[in-house]
């Protein structure tokens, strides 16, 4: 799968006229205000390319400039036509804006234009299958030491201890997703291709497995406080 190209998806007729439309909101033979077309992806909606480094203030103009241009304000005088395209279109722009300013979702909505399902998987991580089985040990003891005040703070003092090192792992995930998010823009700058190379597989492939670890460890964290809480509630 590739991401739309604008010259691409801009190839239909005009719901009023029934010319050709070379834009992606507007016919300019009646000037009547067009749906965006099927299947337009959110980087090319917002004209900046398949790109995970995006500057957090252009695309904030980008996004308001869009809002004033669709806002149904402006066609409470059009006719319904127009109107039920107006609210659409700022629809998609508030749904992609929401996407795209957020660095994960923004990488999980790439993986997704590229696999065509889910960016993450629900797999524990191989390689750390034997800190997770420790920790699920570590929990199962949590329930069991509701009327031991002492060892309730010694599961406590482990609990935290893992949460410090689950913590570290995320932290070296979100490194190397950036890594690979700088070396991907890199490959956009110097090919003008709209098909997937090889190399930009094998970095889609290294982002998918650290967003789904990513996903996984969140769960084991919020398990982890769980437990804390728990073992601070004295129950």
């Amino acid at each position: 799968m590739k991401l739309s190209g604008t010259s691409e998806i801009t190839k239909r007729a005009c719901w009023k006229c029934g010319a050709p439309i070379a834009s992606l909101d507007v016919c300019t033979e009646c000037a009547a205000l067009q749906p965006f077309p099927e299947g337009i992806d959110y980087f090319t909606l917002f004209g900046i390319g398949p790109r995970l480094k995006i500057d957090p203030a252009g695309l904030e103009a980008t996004f308001y400039a869009l809002s004033r241009k669709f806002h149904p304000d402006f066609y409470q005088k059009k006719s319904s036509e127009e109107q039920a395209i107006s609210l659409e279109n700022s629809a998609l722009v508030n749904k992609a804006y929401r996407t795209l300013r957020d660095p994960l979702q923004r990488t999980e909505y790439l993986i997704q234009q590229f696999d065509g399902g889910n960016a993450v998987s629900t797999e524990a991580p191989a390689d750390l299958f034997d800190e997770i089985l420790e920790l699920q040990e570590l929990l199962e003891s949590v329930k069991e030491s509701s009327g031991d005040s002492s060892r309730r703070g010694q599961l406590r003092d482990a609990l935290t201890n893992e949460q410090a090192r689950f913590e570290q792992i995320q932290d070296q995930g979100k490194q190397a997703l950036e890594r690979i998010a700088t070396e991907w823009d890199g490959l956009q700058e110097i090919s003008e291709k709209r098909e997937w190379t090889e190399e930009q597989r094998r970095l889609l492939s290294g982002m998918k497995k650290i967003v789904s670890r990513r996903a996984y460890l969140d769960r084991v964290l919020n398990d982890i406080q769980t437990g804390i809480e728990t073992l601070e509630k004295g129950s």
